[in-house]
């Protein structure tokens, strides 16, 4: 069911601005809001997509690829996305899918959980810094952020 207000919504928010990455067949989206990490995440859910999830180096490059055209590209920039090891300290996984972080491009001497308090991970191009579309692990509520939502694939469950 349609449900109008809904549909006003994601209108004004321009959910006709996904763009598909043919290289990872996968939709992107960068909303034109900054938030903390939960915020973020809670947002990306809220439009029935994600934070990203980061599996392979082409999917890493297809992101920074996409920034690019986007008005959210700067000299320095970054994302979140969406893996973190609040759980478990040292073990990312990535929240939409429960699963662990096998694929990883992490930046300079990351991830290195600073001040004992980073735990949610952004993809980061800040080349002064030694940054160039790696990532960090950042304070989940420390700052906010632009954000890569991406669609969601369903699965259906078959009877068994």
């Amino acid at each position: 069911m349609v449900h109008p207000g809904r549909v006003v919504i994601l209108l004004l928010l321009g959910l006709n601005h996904f763009v598909l990455m043919a290289s990872t067949n996968k939709k992107y989206f960068i909303p034109s809001i900054r938030a903390n990490w939960f915020k973020a995440n809670e947002f990306c859910n809220s439009l029935q997509t994600r934070l990203t999830v980061i599996k392979s180096k082409e999917e890493n490059e297809a992101i920074a690829s996409y920034v690019k055209t986007t008005d959210k590209y700067s000299d320095e920039c970054s994302f979140w996305i969406g893996g973190t090891d609040l759980a478990d300290e040292g073990v990312f996984i990535w929240t939409a899918t429960g699963e662990r972080v096998s694929y990883s491009n992490w930046g300079p001497s990351e991830p290195n959980n600073h001040n004992g308090n980073e735990h949610c991970m952004q993809l980061a191009y800040i080349p002064a810094e030694g940054y160039h579309w790696t990532w960090n692990d950042n304070v989940c509520n420390g700052q906010s952020l632009y954000f890569v939502c991406e669609n969601v694939e369903f699965n259906c469950v078959t009877n068994f």
